[in-house]
């Protein structure tokens, strides 16, 4: 009878997605699957003890792939026996007829009590029913089918790389402005292209009119003022008085 899925079961095997439990043992779980279609589809998963053990899945694969210890095999509509971390296969579902179930049971320990004197293996993992190889990590109503999570790594690894190169362009970017910053920069500190700033011729000569000759300033700042040259104030002889012709002080002064 179909249980539900537990937690640790994954949600999706290849293109199937499971919905129920069929039953479980030892040698691994078999699943109520449905296809694109709709159609039902039971599909078998190794354990994860099974999984690990090389002659276990060299027996499923046997089985899966020649029928061999499988009595009555239903026919295999896809099936993976090269992963170990994920072992399965899957055939149509048709009530009242043997499943995916058929290709687990040669991978099972022979039942029975051994007889005296004769040894007796079993495997590690045939002690008690262990979960499937393929965990599901999630929980059961908001997490995604165990098989997507290598896709889910790609993404985030190329998205990480479409970061690094984001980073490059802006640091490289950044480089070339600041080339063209400095480039500016002292292209404007050097106004002169003769490397400084044009001097002043000296004044010439005076001319033949009578202008004041002026000697040429080293610094080009001197200028010649209008104030007359000493040569160009008329001079005015001052008279002496008489002293005979003034007239007597009365008080006796002179």
């Amino acid at each position: 009878m179909p249980v539900p899925l537990q937690q640790t079961d994954p949600r999706q095997i290849g293109a199937y997605r499971l919905s129920h439990r069929l039953s479980h043992g030892p040698e691994g779980v078999v699943y109520l699957a449905h296809d694109r279609d709709g159609h039902p589809v039971s599909v078998a998963m190794l354990s994860e003890g099974a999984a690990a053990d090389p002659a276990a899945r060299d027996r499923f694969a046997a089985a899966v792939t020649k029928a061999t210890g499988v009595e009555r095999a239903p026919r295999v509509l896809a099936h993976s026996t090269a992963n170990p971390t994920a072992t399965w296969v899957a055939v149509a579902h048709t009530p009242g007829r043997a499943g995916a179930e058929a290709y687990l049971a040669p991978v099972a320990v022979e039942e029975g009590t051994p007889a005296a004197g004769t040894p007796h293996y079993a495997p590690h993992w045939a002690a008690s029913p262990g979960p499937p190889a393929a965990r599901w990590l999630g929980g059961t109503r908001t997490g995604r089918p165990a098989a997507e999570a290598t896709t889910d790594q790609r993404v985030v690894m190329g998205l990480l790389l479409v970061l690094l190169l984001f980073t490059a362009l802006l640091i490289l970017l950044y480089l070339w402005l600041t080339g063209l910053t400095d480039q500016a920069g002292g292209s404007e500190s050097e106004p002169f292209p003769g490397g400084g700033p044009a001097t002043e011729e000296p004044a010439d000569a005076p001319d033949a009119e009578g202008d004041p000759w002026v000697s040429p300033d080293p610094h080009g700042t001197y200028r010649p003022t209008d104030a007359p040259s000493p040569a160009d104030v008329p001079t005015v002889e001052v008279e002496q008085d008489d002293p005979s012709d003034l007239p007597p002080d009365p008080q006796g002064w002179g």
